[in-house]
């Protein structure tokens, strides 16, 4: 490829404004400058991150460079060469090389593109390329900045990411009169390119096929590409799809939020009567770019904002629901006095408790926890507990052991993989003054005589929705005036301090001993009130139930 260099000094590196473009992840930016200085020609380097070799040699400095010296910069390798002013023998060693038609010619391939030649060239004998049309206004900086003015005030209130990009591109068709455009966005789930805006000159649109290395190198490097002259441009000129397209000049811009590469902007002009672009139209492009990552994060924001509002809604709805399915009163029964609470960690929960008044007489108790927390185990939640009911409604001569097992076999048809429910089951008799009971892998109840001694209730079986064909063990205790039964969940003696100790059994056991003599409702408060000594200023992780019944 044929630069003319009729400036003092050529900078090569990875940014489209330099004089020589090197898209290379080794590169910098700005990685080494070309400059005359008194007479002769010298390379310096722009304090790169992997450093500039000359000669197999790291540079160091400000370095005069002679015919047939080597200069590599990542895979890059260049060439550096002077020919004598026209009409002198390249033999003759008395030509002054000050004079004009002095000419520097870099030659350069990729490592993989050996065969391949870009060259620099100074002197009359290299043709330019030819100006840009009819766009002369974009070297103005004053007028770049109001294109970018504008793309920001067009953008301002537009949410909609599709309708966004399109506001943009119809800016860009505007502002830069391409052949093609497109603006490309990464599907976060496959990191691919996905086309958002498609426009082309041609009517109708024929199918677009855009160079992947292109685009590749745009993301993969983070940095904007100019070619200004595809056919001769050694990087992309073998592409296929820029020969079958007859693509003379493009631009191709990262569009990059704090570091993401949330997408690309790219342009193209055909070979035939389209404008060539140059590093004026970069700039743009990139400015552009970079407002449109700005404008698309706060699209997206917005919109996540407008449904986590909408799922807010819903699940105060939820929650609303829930706090109606728990107990707002409880049966008189002739011997007992309950009280309960239960408390999410999130809006709603996977934690519940029901009493029920059998026909007979006799008063159900269940206490439950779905694992999890959030909606999920607040769905599992009303499923157990509707499935319970309706077993609880014909207990008939059933025993306690025979209804959860029976709730099981539902629980494990509702269930999804890797959830399952801790749950206890009593019933009471106030005429035998007896609690039959099973514990389905449950926190273990207490149960305080009035001595202030207490024992575990523990016997049952496992999980409910682990497997269908679970036989569960049940267990009978009598009660007597004065004892107090305390049924919590796991939130209770999980909870945490700021250096993460747990509350544990023990410090439950002795907030419950403390205040044996109080009422439900006070036992209950007060063992609440202990986890909330404890925890301090650190949040509440899991959902808490306590149910406590005094007889």
């Amino acid at each position: 490829m044929v630069y003319p260099l009729k400036d003092d000094a050529i900078t090569i590196g990875r940014s489209g404004s330099c004089g020589v473009q090197v898209i290379d992840k080794r590169v910098s930016r700005h990685h080494a400058v070309i400059r005359r200085a008194q007479g002769a020609v010298v390379l310096e380097d722009l304090g790169s991150k992997n450093g500039t070799v000359l000669n197999n040699e790291r540079l160091s400095g400000r370095v005069k460079l002679r015919s047939g010296d080597r200069i590599t910069l990542g895979d890059v390798v260049l060439l550096y060469e002077e020919e004598p002013p026209s009409g002198t023998s390249k033999k003759s060693n008395k030509a002054d090389t000050t004079q004009t038609g002095r000419r520097v010619k870099l030659v350069t391939g990729e490592l993989d593109m050996a065969h391949e030649e870009m060259r620099v060239k100074t002197g009359t004998d290299v043709p330019a390329p030819p100006p840009p049309v009819k766009r002369d206004y974009l070297g103005d900086p004053f007028e770049r900045l109001k294109v970018l003015y504008q793309v920001a005030e067009s953008t301002r209130s537009i949410f909609n990411v599709e309708e966004l990009l399109a506001r943009i591109m119809d800016i860009l068709w505007s502002v830069v009169k391409p052949y093609r455009g497109i603006i490309l966005l990464r599907d976060a789930s496959s990191t691919s390119l996905d086309p958002v805006v498609v426009r082309t000159d041609e009517t109708p649109a024929p199918e677009i096929q855009v160079s992947s290395t292109i685009l590749e190198r745009c993301v993969a490097d983070r940095v904007a590409i100019l070619i200004s002259d595809a056919p001769s441009d050694i990087r992309f000129s073998g592409t296929e799809s820029v020969i079958a397209s007859r693509i003379r000049s493009a631009i191709c811009a990262p569009i990059i939020f704090k570091d993401y590469v949330l997408g690309v902007i790219y342009i193209d002009s055909r070979a035939a009567g389209h404008i060539y672009y140059t590093t004026d139209d970069l700039e743009l492009i990139s400015g552009i770019a970079n407002q449109a990552a700005v404008a698309i994060t706060n699209a997206r924001l917005h919109q996540r904002s407008i449904e986590q509002e909408k799922m807010s809604r819903e699940l105060d709805i939820a929650r609303s629901i829930q706090t109606n399915l728990l107990p707002k009163s409880f049966p008189e029964v002739p011997g007992v006095t309950l009280t309960g609470m239960s408390l999410p960690a999130r809006q709603v929960g996977g934690d519940f408790y029901d009493v029920m008044k059998l026909d007979d007489g006799r008063l159900a108790i269940v206490v439950a926890d779905v694992s999890g927390k959030g909606l999920g185990a607040a769905l599992l939640t009303s499923t157990v507990r509707a499935s319970l009911r309706a077993e609880i409604m014909r207990a008939d001569e059933r025993s306690v052991a025979q209804i959860v097992a029976t709730t099981n076999i539902h629980a494990c048809r509702d269930t999804s993989n890797n959830m399952f429910i801790t749950l206890f089951f009593a019933i009471y008799d106030p005429a035998k003054r007896t609690l039959d009971f099973t514990n389905a892998g449950h926190p273990h109840p207490l149960l305080y005589r009035a001595s202030g001694k207490h024992q575990a209730l523990e016997t049952g079986g496992c999980f409910l929705g682990i497997m269908e064909q679970v036989e569960y063990a049940s267990e009978q205790v009598s009660v007597s005036e004065g004892d107090t039964l305390i049924i919590y969940t796991d939130g209770v003696t999980d909870t945490q301090n700021a250096e993460d100790e747990r509350f544990g059994t023990h410090r439950l056991e002795d907030a419950a001993r403390a205040n044996l003599t109080l009422t439900p409702s006070e036992i209950r408060d007060e063992i609440y009130e202990a986890t909330l000594q404890h925890r301090g200023d650190r949040d509440q992780f899991d959902d808490l139930t306590i149910v406590v019944a005094k007889f």
